[in-house]
């Protein structure tokens, strides 16, 4: 039987949306969508940080980015202060509830995983890693 590479993006496609949409509503009752919680994330992790870093990071567009910063912090879970090295910019930190939001969204991120996941034999588990592990490497186009 053969495979084509298309069906197993569509197959992937719809497994990503599937942990996207579950994830999505998980999360909603914490006052964040997806592109928020990985926002989060982002300044978590490297914050202070500019808004337009974390469009970097994140890959998207300034102003996608900066959407994402306005509710979060109209929200109360990122903070943004003057940059003393240049008072024109600001950077992003996140707060007490920004920092107890995103430990929640990356519990419920990790129930959705094992949710899905899980249901697979550790094997399977394994050979999936190894495979993506492969595909998320360096292209080799």
């Amino acid at each position: 039987m053969e495979i084509f590479p298309e069906a197993l993006a569509e197959s992937w496609m719809r497994v990503a949306r599937r942990i996207r949409r579950e994830t999505g509503l998980r999360t909603a009752p914490l006052g964040i969508n997806p592109h928020q919680a990985r926002a989060l994330r982002v300044i978590g992790d490297a914050g202070p940080v500019r808004p337009s870093e974390v469009a970097d990071r994140l890959g998207i567009m300034a102003r996608s980015a900066t959407d994402s910063v306005s509710g979060l912090v109209t929200a109360g879970f990122v903070d943004r202060h003057t940059d003393p090295a240049d008072g024109r910019a600001h950077l992003l930190v996140l707060s007490a509830s920004g920092r107890a939001a995103l430990a929640e969204a990356d519990r419920i991120r990790a129930e959705v995983a094992r949710d899905i996941f899980g249901r697979l034999p550790e094997a399977d588990r394994v050979a999936l890693a190894g495979v993506l592990g492969r595909l998320d490497g360096p292209a080799s186009l």
